[in-house]
């Protein structure tokens, strides 16, 4: 659906990485760029546009001002029964204007149905739309948007949504111009549209404080579970019962928060007795739909009958877009090298491990009096520069060298090392193959050295 674009280094640093990066260290070498989406339109419904006029009929006048008599009359000449209807106090600036902000200050929708007499208007409270985002582009933290336009003399409203498809968002100021927008009939897989809805869990049993709750139904807590008793009573094939307890006395239509409420197991005891304990860990049984998450806290609203359910939000649509991440190489420990074999090694008491000679390793350890270090062995001669990876052209492995009592050394070949690896927090690349972690041969310590290094994913703010 669309490019990825990578930029260049000079004001992408200056901007993104330089003041807004991660945790990498100061020594850690850039690799490669922060890949970035597409910004796009994602277009949805055309809604008609219902504004204020001193002469409505008083059927058309909704609460908020507006009249729809227009609306009405458009919907009539469509032959469409059904329909959603916007009004925004930023209409008055006609066509071109972009409405933005939240449901019921910014703007506010109605759900409007044409029968035989008066039209029926229903407020929505919360966000909807038919705007479904391609699956391979992120919502950007924007919401939908409402673009106004004039069509055949009436104001409409389309429903425009920002997507960054392909990557995470770009930056103010980065890429070209944006492509054309993507209409609603254009193919490809798409999320659910965007909107808010509420989500509701199953009934499940009371329980809450009463003044003229039975003593043996006031099993704990000050809350009576008479009702659920009774549930229990009912039901013998029922070995336990969810039950939501409430903290204060309350009454149907009530909302009480989770810090409001005990989570319950009510349960038959002995011959004709019960006991009600504590979950350890609160159950819900709350399901967004698919393609939709809870975007909220989680409340209970308190039903007639001793009954409770949970209600919460859910968001639905495109997912957020991940961060960017620039690929950056940080540096660990640092240790001697092994370079093949040498003449008079042997005699030297420096030949290790068969045919490696030491003597370089040795000689460093002595001189910082280090009595046991971990060395990289090599088959052969090799210049500053090289890296040796897994996979890699050079044959390698490891060894861990230690002065005995006498002073002599011993050596045992390995295939792992402490690398030690300063990555500032962020996490390895494990997707760029053998060449993203090994070590590099460097000048230091008066001769060549052996520093482990690892390319690692930095997010960029």
């Amino acid at each position: 659906m669309a490019d990825v674009k990578r930029g260049g280094l000079g004001l992408l640093l200056a901007i993104g990485l330089g003041a807004g990066a991660s945790a990498q260290t100061p020594d850690m070498r850039l690799v490669r760029e922060p890949a970035y989406g597409e910004l796009r339109d994602v277009l949805g419904a055309v809604l008609p546009v219902a504004t204020p006029n001193p002469k409505c009929p008083r059927p058309a006048q909704l609460p908020d001002g507006a009249c729809l008599d227009q609306v009405l009359a458009g919907m009539k000449a469509r032959g469409a029964t059904t329909g959603r209807v916007l009004t925004a106090p930023g209409a008055g600036g006609g066509a071109g204007t972009v409405i933005s902000g939240p449901i019921g200050q910014a703007y506010r929708l109605y759900a409007v149905s044409l029968g035989g007499g008066a039209p029926a208007v229903t407020p929505l409270t919360l966000p909807s739309s038919a705007v479904r985002v391609p699956r391979d582009c992120y919502a950007t933290g924007r919401g939908v948007d409402y673009r106004l336009d004039l069509r055949d003399g009436q104001l409409v409203a389309r429903e425009v949504q920002a997507a960054s498809c392909g990557g995470p968002v770009p930056p103010i100021g980065y890429g070209g111009p944006r492509r054309p927008p993507i209409g609603p009939d254009e193919a490809g897989e798409r999320w659910p549209a965007t909107a808010t809805v509420e989500v509701l869990g199953a009934p499940r049993q009371l329980a809450a404080p009463r003044p003229d709750c039975p003593p043996d139904a006031a099993l704990r807590d000050g809350v009576c579970f008479a009702a659920g008793i009774a549930a229990l009573a009912a039901r013998p094939d029922l070995k336990e019962l969810d039950v939501i307890g409430a903290k204060r006395p309350v009454a149907p239509g009530a909302v009480l928060t989770a810090r409001e409420t005990e989570q319950y197991v009510l349960k038959r005891k002995g011959k004709g007795g019960f006991k009600a304990d504590k979950r350890w860990f609160d159950k819900s049984s709350l399901a967004a739909p698919a393609g939709c998450g809870l975007a909220g806290p989680v409340d209970f609203e308190i039903e007639p009958g001793d009954r409770v359910h949970e209600r919460a939000l859910a968001g639905c649509g495109a997912p957020p877009a991940p961060s960017p991440v620039a690929t950056y190489e940080a540096y660990g420990a640092v240790m001697p090298v092994v370079m093949g074999n040498r003449p008079g090694c042997a005699e030297r008491g420096e030949q290790l491990l068969g045919d490696a000679c030491f003597t370089d390793v040795i000689g460093w350890m002595r001189a910082r009096k280090i009595p046991k270090a971990e060395a990289l062995v090599l088959d052969g001669f090799h210049r500053p520069g090289e890296r040796i990876y897994g996979g890699g052209p050079v044959r390698f492995s490891y060894a861990t060298v230690w002065v005995n009592p006498d002073g002599t050394y011993k050596a045992d070949r390995k295939h792992s090392y402490s690398a030690q690896i300063r990555s500032g927090g962020c996490p390895d690349v494990t997707d760029a193959g053998g060449e993203a972690s090994g070590v590099m041969l460097i000048r230091a310590d008066g001769g060549v050295m052996a520093r482990a290094y690892q390319w690692v994913g930095c997010p960029v703010r």
